[in-house]
Formats: C-alpha cells, structure tokens, sequence
C-alpha cells in the first residue's frame, strides 16, 4: 500500500501530541466503492472542467489519515489543510487517464 507524508508548515499539538507531519494512505477498492469519484470531468465551452464533490473529498481525507489521525486535523491552518488535501487526490491524479471522453476527430472525407 502506498502512503504519503506532509511536511507541514509548521509544527502543531493537538490532544497532547506534537506533529510536523501528516501521513496519508492511499484510497482502497472499498473506500472507492463505498464513496466513489471524488471528482468528475465535464465538458464546458470546448473545455474539461472539474467538479470536485466536496463531501466525498473530505470523506477520503478522513478515512485515508494514517498518522497523528484524523481528530488532530482540526489544529492545521488553511495552507497545511490543502497540503493534505491535494496529498488525498493525487492519488486519484498521478496517473490517471482522462475520464471525460473525446470525439474523435477524423479527416474530412474527400470530395469528388
């Protein structure tokens, strides 16, 4: 299982305990069965656009702390939040081919 660390910004205490970092897992089958995507890609004005389902995201990002856990996250300031944040979904990014599909484009045919 592959797991990530976040050196934070700064150093935090929460319930007694000191921590610089915070170590995430990656996301499991049952996690992506049980919560699904937690974004999806859409077409807008010729563009790919991310919707991000924020009540999933956060759901990966509390089932996927490893360490100090999840209930010393409350401490962490917005820069370091995000930090984890983006931790989570690179796992869902690193890698990942297009979701949204593309027409394909064939050469016109030729006129007689």
């Amino acid at each position: 299982m592959t797991e990530k660390t976040v050196t934070l910004s700064r150093r935090y205490e929460a319930h007694g305990t000191v921590f610089e970092t915070v170590k995430v897992r990656e996301p499991r089958f049952n996690d992506l069965m049980q919560l699904g995507e937690p974004y999806e890609m859409q077409r807008a004005a010729g563009n790919n656009v991310v919707i991000e389902n924020v009540d999933t995201v956060a759901a990966y990002v509390r089932r996927c702390i490893v360490d100090p856990g999840v209930d010393m996250l409350g401490e962490l300031g917005i820069k370091d939040a995000r930090a984890v944040r983006v931790a989570v979904l690179d796992f869902f990014t690193s890698g990942e081919p297009a979701t949204a599909s593309q027409p394909s484009k064939s050469d016109p045919a030729p006129t007689s």
